[in-house]
């Protein structure tokens, strides 16, 4: 099988010529072409590596989870499932072990709804949908140690002796959920009436909830909400564009190059649209629009900044002197997310006559996991 670190050893010597050939002060349209060359070569190499490391790592756990039985879903899923529904439509008393035991009151969203739910909309979000996620049933916060550092590693010959090594270094972020909540009416005419509004409630509800408590895994403050990817500035590394309140075009190719390699094959930058539109019209490394540094798929619509997807959110900081507006991360390793899967609703037929009043809870968190995995980039010099 092929050497995996030897393909890496090859792409981070080309990632050196095309840093030597980006920062000649004097290069040609040979030079430019030659660096764009090189960068997808370089891709291509790193693309390969990963695959190969994966595909190891993919045979391990094969091999760790051999003879592990899958759980087999059936009539009693379907039978949770139906009985809940019937409580949103006309709030038939349900069992009280599915009832919530704090002061928000209502009926835990039963497995089969919420995993179904949950999954169709966290996918879609860009930060959420990509990070590592942990699925909290107890404690509402979560240490999650990472190795921040590498153990000592040395060399001996086969009989030589060995010295005691140091131990990793382990950071150990604090992940916490919030409570996100919404209220939701339909009148009971149209609850008798509709088919399957019990479902659309319930879409309306989780839509609501992973749309708040993605826009704040993008820039929430960490307060009483979620603590965002962009606000990881004390954390994740940091660039400066060299411009006050600008972007600069070649400071794409450095925040790029600044991103360890083991990170960069997963990497995607992120950005809201207004940024976007900035970064389509910069050319690199020159000034000409032969070389355009953000390229559109025709056929999807996708854009790319030097081979690596861009992915929208409204939600990330405008630019500006004090302001990080552009990130570029392998979400999976630099983002943990939480979410309590005890889900609620609360059928309040009473307190909005004429209507029923669906009051939903979820429980969610995020946080900054591995700081090595996402560089945000300044829009300062300074």
């Amino acid at each position: 099988m092929l050497d995996y670190k030897h393909i890496e050893g090859r792409a981070k010597e080309l990632e050196g010529q095309i840093l030597a050939l980006a920062e000649k002060a004097d290069a040609t349209d040979a030079d430019r072409d030659r660096v764009m060359s090189l960068t997808g070569e370089m891709h291509a190499l790193e693309d390969v590596a990963a695959e190969i490391r994966d595909k190891e790592i993919e045979e391990l756990r094969a091999q760790v989870a051999a003879g592990q039985s899958k759980s087999l879903g059936g009539t009693q899923e379907d039978a949770v499932k139906r009985a809940y529904l019937d409580y949103l439509r006309t709030g038939q008393i349900m069992d009280a072990s599915l009832s919530t035991t704090d002061a928000n009151g209502g009926y835990i969203v039963p497995e089969p709804v919420h995993a179904e739910l949950i999954e169709k909309v966290r996918k879609e979000d860009p930060v959420f949908g990509r990070a590592t996620l942990f699925r909290m049933t107890g404690d509402t916060v979560m240490t999650l140690p990472y190795k921040s550092a590498h153990g000592v590693v040395t060399n001996a010959t086969e009989t030589g002796a060995r010295s005691e090594q140091n131990a990793p270094t382990f950071t150990a972020p604090t992940l916490t959920c919030y409570d996100y909540y919404t209220d939701q009416r339909a009148t009971q005419q149209v609850l008798d009436s509709v088919e399957g509004i019990e479902d659309m409630l319930l879409g309306w509800i989780y839509e609501d909830v992973q749309e708040q408590a993605g826009a704040d895994a993008v820039s929430g403050n960490g307060s009483t909400k979620i603590e965002g990817l962009f606000a990881g500035t004390s954390k994740y590394t940091t660039k400066l564009s060299g411009s006050a309140g600008a972007l600069v075009n070649t400071n794409f190719l450095t925040v790029l190059f600044a991103l360890p390699v083991k990170f960069r094959k997963n990497s995607v930058w992120l950005m809201n649209g207004t940024t976007l539109a900035t970064v389509a019209a910069f050319a690199y490394p020159s000034t000409s629009a032969i070389n355009p540094l953000a390229t559109q798929n025709e056929s999807t619509g996708e854009w790319m900044i030097l081979g690596k997807p861009v992915l929208e959110t409204d939600s990330a900081p405008a630019i500006g002197a004090s302001n990080y507006p552009v990130a570029l991360a392998d979400i999976q390793r630099a983002y943990a997310v939480g979410i309590h899967r005890n889900t609620s609703v609360l059928r309040d037929p009473y307190t909005a006559t004429p209507y029923v009043r669906f009051y939903g809870l979820a429980r969610m968190g995020g946080c900054a996991w591995d700081y090595q995995a996402a560089i945000l980039l300044k829009s300062n010099n300074s």
